[in-house]
């Protein structure tokens, strides 16, 4: 508030962002430049070789069906403190995540990543479809989505999601960045952890890790006849 007029002054920098030439830019390349101030970070902490590993391991995280589930483990199997794998793949979402609230609709225009934005918008309404309750418990949901490590959920389907529930942009971006943090977090020291047990016991480390890759494969097979079921009423319901 100006004491002289009493009228209320804009702040500068809310100006440039209502600025829709300037704003857009900066929408557009600030993701990218958290993500190059990230690998130099990796790049300043970690000796050259252990770095270009873990580089190609952040990369593969983009490839499906690889995903935290998978990446993780395998980075702290090779060596890597779980705090650093945590940051370095929540930074990742994180970075996703707000390019992808920012730039939803410039994005669907870019070839390779408009393709993947579509098929992150038909998991959404599948989620939709096989959750209602989702709607109802629109952050709750959002955060669960994101934290559960299966294929199709994740930083950019999440955001996805979001933005089908019609949350604000940075309410989005808050819910994927609090599901990708637990999510990642959980894995790494679960992962670390059952590599000490392995180091102690052999034989008790293969036996969790057993239990675990059951537990895994029938929570994928139960969540792939759930979808097949919904797929056949579907059906029977256009027929009818």
């Amino acid at each position: 508030m100006d004491d002289t007029t009493g009228v209320s002054q804009r702040v500068w920098w809310r100006t440039i962002l209502e600025n829709r030439y300037i704003a857009g830019p900066i929408k557009f390349l600030l993701p990218f430049g958290i993500g190059i101030i990230l690998f130099a970070i990796l790049y300043l902490l970690l000796p050259y070789q252990d770095f270009l590993n873990l580089s190609g391991l952040l990369a593969a995280y983009f490839i499906p069906p690889a995903g935290k589930e998978s990446i993780i483990p395998i980075a702290i199997m090779m060596g890597y403190h779980w705090w650093l794998v945590t940051f370095a793949i929540f930074m990742m979402d994180a970075v996703v995540s707000l390019f992808i609230v920012w730039n939803f609709d410039l994005a669907l225009k870019i070839p390779l990543i408009g393709g993947l934005i579509e098929s992150g918008v038909r998991a959404g309404r599948e989620f939709f479809e096989a959750r209602p309750w989702v709607r109802r418990f629109s952050t709750i949901g959002l955060i669960l989505f994101v934290f559960f490590p299966l294929q199709g959920t994740g930083a950019m389907n999440g955001s996805i999601l979001g933005r089908l529930l019609g949350l604000e942009k940075a309410r989005v971006f808050l819910c994927v960045c609090t599901g990708s943090f637990l999510s990642s977090l959980l894995i790494a020291l679960g992962a670390d952890l059952l590599l000490d047990i392995y180091r102690e016991n052999n034989a008790l480390g293969l036996g969790l890790l057993a239990a675990i890759l059951v537990t895994i494969v029938a929570a994928v097979v139960a969540l792939r006849l759930r979808k097949k079921r919904l797929r056949e009423r579907k059906s029977k319901a256009g027929w009818w």
